[in-house]
Formats: structure tokens, sequence, C-alpha cells
């Protein structure tokens, strides 16, 4: 059952996702096009993370499960940010903010030894990540939520990592399908197969934040007019 749910469904919306990656990232922003290929990668990362965490929940992998969990958010707190208009918050924002103070407890909780695993640091670090995030969601919601590059830079660097991780997710699915893991492949394999795409995605979200940062004139016309509609 989970060998089907991860090559009939898993593995086919995360092709869709980094494809309307692609497409959003070159499409010209405000544009139609950028517009429905972000819908399109929204909805394929939130079917490829619950069947992730579907079958790991069947394989028993804690690990995987939080990583889903801790993605699923942030693509859903991106699509969120995109979908208020500014200085507008609901509900939804309240909803994210209690799930993901749940998920700092929990992930602090397995540090801690609640439960055997794998490297317990990474859950630490997790764990650390949410309540930095958590702290986002307060400040949006004590604001009755974000405008101008505030609001942008919320949104990019959100769906920034969630992309990225589907990347790693990729890349993974890759290697197992070579036959081989990540310890046994050649410095060169790695670095075509892992390290170079996701250094273009990290270069990618770094060069959009830096260009709103600095340069926000232009850009926060063109993507604040696309937020807003």
């Amino acid at each position: 059952m989970k060998d089907i749910i991860v090559w009939a469904i898993h593995t086919p919306a995360g092709t869709i996702v980094l494809v309307a990656a692609v497409v959003t990232m070159f499409a010209k922003k405000g544009s139609a096009l950028h517009r429905k290929a972000g819908r399109c990668f929204t909805v394929s990362m939130m079917v490829m993370l619950v069947s992730g965490i579907v079958a790991a929940y069947l394989k028993n992998s804690i690990g995987d499960m939080m990583l889903g969990a801790i993605v699923m958010y942030t693509v859903f707190t991106a699509w969120l940010t995109a979908h208020h208009k500014n200085n507008e918050t609901g509900l939804l924002e309240v909803t994210a903010l209690i799930g993901i103070v749940g998920f700092a407890i929990a992930a602090f909780s397995i540090s801690m030894g609640w439960r055997e695993v794998e490297a317990p640091f990474a859950y630490l670090i997790w764990g650390g990540l949410a309540i930095l995030c958590a702290l986002g969601d307060i400040r949006n919601l004590y604001h009755l939520g974000l405008s101008g590059t505030q609001r942008i830079i919320r949104h990019v660097w959100r769906i920034g990592f969630s992309l990225v991780w589907a990347a790693l997710a990729f890349t993974d699915k890759i290697v197992k399908m070579m036959g081989a893991n990540l310890k046994s492949m050649h410095g060169e394999q790695l670095l075509l197969i892992v390290a170079i795409p996701t250094m273009l995605i990290l270069i990618t979200l770094l060069y959009w934040i830096i260009k709103i940062l600095f340069f926000p004139e232009r850009n926060l016309r063109v993507v604040a007019g696309q937020l807003n509609k």
C-alpha cells in the first residue's frame, strides 16, 4: 500500500510541483500564467505532502511525518499570505498558529526522548524553526496582517522553504531509483543530482529576497498587484 501511494500519488504530484515552480519563477510576475502556475504549485504540494505523510505513517517513520507536517504548514501559510489582502487576517491564521505551536511541542518532546528516534537533534532544530514561524504568525496577527515588503517576503520565503524540500524529496526518489543511497554515492553524483538543483533554488530564492528588500519600488507594485488579485 505504501509503495502504491508513493509511486502513484506522491511522486507524480511532486513532479508537477517542480514543473509548476519553474514556470512560476520565470513567468512575468503578476501575469495570469504566474497566478495559475502558483495555484497549481500549491495544490500539487498539498497532494504530495498529504500522500507523503500517509506513506510515512504506514512505514512508521516519525521523521518523515514531522517533515511533511512543517512543510505543509509553510505552504499553507504562504498561500494565506497571497490569499488575503493587505492588513487582513482570519480564523485560518489562528488555526495555523495553533498547529505550528503543537508541532513545536511535539518536536521538542521527541528530541528529549519521548520516543526512540534517530537523530533527535534534528527534532530540536525543527522545533526551533517552528517557534520562529510561530513568532512570525503572532506578529502577523498582532498587526492584523502585513502589507508591502513584509508581506511579500513572508510569502516568498515560505514558498521557497517548501520548494527546497520538494526538490530534496525528488532527488531522493532519483537516488532510490538508481538503487543507491546518499552514503554510497560518489561525490560527483551527489553534486549533480542533489547539490546543484538545491543550490539553484536557494540562489533564486535569495535573489528575489534581495531584489524585494533593496530594490522594492517597482517589484512591490508588480508583486503586490499579483497578490491582491
